[in-house]
């Protein structure tokens, strides 16, 4: 039965073969009941043409009426829908034994008929002709099984009339023959057609599931992180979008939780690219390990994450799920048997009555992750309304900024340095300070990270180094300005050119003039800050290394450029006075200093302990509030004439605070 089933049967793939046995079928099942009431007409007709009406059939025309007869009952009455290929098969293998039955007793009977009715010859040639032709055309969807009853019927009977001694039935059987050639080449022209549609629909499937499928995957690729298999900034915006559910007195907000990975660079640079890979891959997988049930996590870019739960959770939970994140990252990434360790800052932000919009929503979480960064790193936070406050002042100050008030209303002041040796001012710092009408006192590390941000830094800058030159040319002959450069006015490169332009203009000498550069100033391009710092020293300016022990790398700059002075971090000399291990650092550091040429200055002096101890580490000079707070020119002015801590007639001397 398999041999017979591979030979009627096409051979394609299983979808196409299905596809095309079914087509079969559905022709099939409307022609073969109109087949077999044809064929027993005919059958019929043969009888009465050959025998007469009142003669009963012979033994082959009784068989012939019984199987057509049972075949066309079953087709029209019995026969119900086929769904599986097997069943379908096996009726077709069916169709296919009674064709070649029928076919086979027919063309016996009629060469019986032949031979016993040479007077009714024409007659019987019709009728199995009739007969043949209707077999063939009613199987024509089963275009193999169609041409039994051509081979086994009909082209004998052709040949049995090429035998006949009659001119005319020779003449007959030759047109016969090729006849039904032409019909067996129409019906395998029938059958591969029908293959062909199926082929060609199927292909027409093929492609459309291709580009359905091709669709698809751009638009995976669209809405994921190629990296992490996460979703991308796109996905989460539109997931908030759709999702945003705000906080009320019967269910919590949507969470939202923005967090980026500490410590993710040194590893990057110290193994490569693919260990970072593999840090961002296995946090990513993790966080949707733990969270992927109720949220979203996307990948925000570099080694930012989010995790948004649409739904929000309850207060324990949302109490819980920063320090679980932080946790979560904490555990070490292990790669190529290497372990890798990265922590995480993390900001927390819940849809509120203050959140009115995807772009506050997102701004509110990185508001909160900002103030862990700024505080230590490696922790978490949730916005409240005291970062709202903070938030909302910021705003003020931005809008303060480019209106462009700041330039009028900023001023300067200043702070003494003094010279250990000899217990005098020898410099004072220009610290910037703000105060409007309507926001009162704004300190530095309010503004100039915002005047950075947009891009007015430089402005800023240029006004108080004026104003601070312009003041510093009061003073005596002896001292110094100090004035603080930022990362990004000294990044550019004209950054030399128009600072010693500024210092031209206003008539004071570049000898006197102190400019502190920060670790982050010259990180921000190295080439260009040391090209930079070269032209201004060579201009005669003293180049200062600023809140030198609170970076990373601030020992390889003391090697690789030249600074006249380095001023500690404040938080050295913090704890010199009750930690023995704080003291030996900072000694260490000014020995440090020492030995490469340069003189140091320790800030943040606010006792006599701490100053007795950076006296006695040889340090050369010390700024604070016990030497002076910050101050306007006249009460500097006023210092400088007297060298008192305050502008009171009876305060102590600076000597006799340096003294003890």
């Amino acid at each position: 039965m398999s041999m017979l089933r591979r030979f009627l049967f096409p051979q394609m793939s299983e979808g196409e073969r299905a596809e095309q046995l079914r087509e079969i079928v559905r022709n099939l099942k409307r022609q073969i009941p109109l087949l077999y009431a044809v064929l027993l007409i005919n059958l019929v007709g043969l009888h009465l043409a050959t025998r007469g009406l009142g003669n009963p059939p012979g033994p082959f025309g009784i068989v012939l009426a019984l199987v057509l007869g049972w075949r066309f009952f079953y087709w029209f009455f019995l026969q119900k829908p086929i769904g599986q290929i097997a069943n379908i098969e096996s009726e077709l293998s069916r169709i296919a034994f009674f064709t070649a039955l029928i076919s086979a007793v027919f063309a016996v009977w009629v060469q019986v008929l032949l031979v016993e009715y040479e007077d009714q010859i024409f007659a019987v040639l019709l009728y199995s002709i009739l007969m043949t032709l209707g077999a063939a055309f009613g199987l024509s969807s089963f275009s193999l099984v169609a041409t039994l009853p051509v081979i086994l019927v009909g082209l004998p009977v052709a040949g049995r009339l090429l035998f006949m001694d009659e001119p005319a039935f020779k003449g007959i059987g030759v047109s016969l023959f090729l006849a039904l050639l032409l019909v067996i080449r129409l019906l395998y022209f029938h059958g591969k057609a029908l293959t062909d549609l199926v082929e060609g629909r199927f292909a027409v499937d093929r492609e459309r599931n291709r580009a359905i499928a091709a669709e698809t995957a751009a638009l995976l690729k669209a809405s994921r992180d190629g990296l992490t298999g996460l979703a991308n900034r796109e996905t989460l915006v539109e997931a908030i979008e759709e999702g945003l559910v705000h906080a009320s007195n019967e269910q919590p907000g949507s969470l939202l939780a923005l967090f980026d990975l500490d410590f993710f660079k040194p590893a990057n640079d110290a193994y490569g690219h693919a260990a970072g890979d593999a840090i961002l891959a296995e946090i990513g997988q993790r966080m949707e390990n733990e969270f992927g049930r109720d949220a979203l996590i996307a990948r925000m870019g570099g080694d930012e994450f989010a995790v948004f739960w649409p739904a929000g959770l309850g207060q324990t939970e949302l109490a819980e799920v920063g320090s679980l994140i932080c946790r979560l990252t904490a555990d070490p990434v292990v790669w190529n048997g290497k372990s890798l360790k990265v922590t995480a800052s993390c900001g927390l932000t819940e849809a509120g009555a203050q959140t009115t919009s995807v772009g506050e929503f997102l701004r509110q979480a990185d508001s909160a992750l900002y103030k862990v960064k700024t505080s230590g790193r490696g922790g978490w936070r949730l916005y409240n309304e005291e970062l709202f406050e903070y938030d909302r002042r910021r705003k003020e100050i931005e809008g303060l900024l480019l209106t462009g008030r700041v330039l009028e209303e900023v001023e300067v002041h200043f702070q003494p340095i003094v010279d250990l040796e000899h217990g005098e001012i020898v410099a004072a710092e220009a610290l910037a300070r703000w105060n409007n009408p309507d926001l009162g006192a704004i300190v530095p590390g309010e503004f100039i990270r915002v005047a950075e941000q947009l891009g007015m830094i430089h402005e800023l800058n240029d006004v108080l180094l004026r104003r601070a030159l312009s003041e510093a040319s009061k003073w005596p002959g002896t001292i110094g300005l100090s004035f603080n450069l930022s990362a990004a006015q000294l990044s550019r490169p004209d950054a030399s050119t128009r600072l010693l332009t500024i210092v031209e203009q206003s008539g004071f000498s570049p000898e006197r003039l102190q400019l502190k550069v920060t670790e982050t100033a010259i990180l921000s391009d190295m080439e260009e800050a040391r090209e930079q710092m070269h032209a201004l020293r060579g201009a005669g300016c003293q180049l200062a290394l600023d809140d030198f022990g609170a970076g990373h790398a601030s020992v390889g700059y003391l090697r690789d450029l030249s600074f006249d002075i380095v001023k500690f971090d404040g938080s050295l000399s913090a704890k010199i006075t009750e930690c023995p291990r704080a003291r030996h650092v900072l000694r260490g550091l000014v020995h440090l200093c020492h030995s490469v040429g340069s003189r140091c200055v320790a800030e943040h002096i606010e006792t006599m302990e701490q100053l007795a101890y950076v006296r006695a580490m040889s340090c050369d000079m010390v700024q604070g509030h016990l030497l002076g707070a910050a101050t306007g020119t006249q009460g500097l002015v006023e210092r400088l004439a007297g060298n008192a801590v305050s502008a009171s007639p009876t305060g102590p001397t600076l000597q006799q605070i340096v003294n003890g």
